[in-house]
């Protein structure tokens, strides 16, 4: 087996990190922040200038949430797999208030109760350039048989 990298549509903002790795038939996702593609070609512009990154965009949080499920969907699925296909999800939010209008986009990507991942949520410290939250995945890409 070898390590793969997967590409999405998914936007980079040249951090040192894959977005996803495929070994077999995992699939390993790296902490995704609310970034939209505009965002993260400015982030990247700034780190390879060597210049301060700008700040968030003042997005709302249902929206960064769902920029996140979107990512990680896009992901999954250009692996071959498929949201409910996630087994664990690490969740950081910024505000632990917000918990529950992260519930409610959280659950809508998941076709029942039990295709829901494993799932730690806590409130993170600092989140990246003060995002509303970052998730991180693990999933597996179902056989063909």
């Amino acid at each position: 087996m070898h390590k793969e990298i997967i590409r999405a549509d998914v936007p980079e903002n040249g951090g040192s990190y894959n977005l996803c790795v495929r070994y077999g038939d995992m699939l390993y996702l790296s902490g995704l922040a609310p970034f939209d593609a505009e965002f993260c070609a400015e982030v990247a512009e700034a780190r390879k200038n060597g210049t301060k990154v700008p700040p968030m965009p003042d997005t709302p949080f249902p929206r960064q949430v769902e920029i996140v499920m979107d990512n990680i969907k896009k992901l999954v699925e250009a692996a071959g797999s498929n949201m409910d296909c996630l087994l664990k999800t690490n969740v950081w939010l910024k505000d632990q208030t917000q918990a529950e209008e992260f519930e409610k986009v959280y659950v809508k990507y998941f076709s029942s109760f039990e295709a829901l991942p494993a799932r730690a949520r806590m409130q993170a410290g600092r989140t990246p350039m003060d995002c509303g939250l970052e998730i991180e995945a693990i999933a597996y890409v179902p056989s063909k048989d």
